[in-house]
């Protein structure tokens, strides 16, 4: 995805579409935003539980 983004940027036959890379950019944070906001209790129970 990451390199999808960086062709469609440095596209040099024609000025980039900004709309659509900021739309795949978007699509590309997704997947790790989704797994942090589920798994956040589990983040934050394993930094301050101390009696591992």
């Amino acid at each position: 995805m990451v390199m999808a983004v960086s062709r469609q940027a440095n596209a040099s036959d024609a000025v980039p579409s900004w709309n659509l890379l900021m739309a795949m950019a978007m699509l590309a944070m997704l997947p790790p935003v989704i797994v942090v906001m589920v798994m956040q209790r589990q983040f934050v129970r394993g930094l301050v539980e101390t009696e591992k």
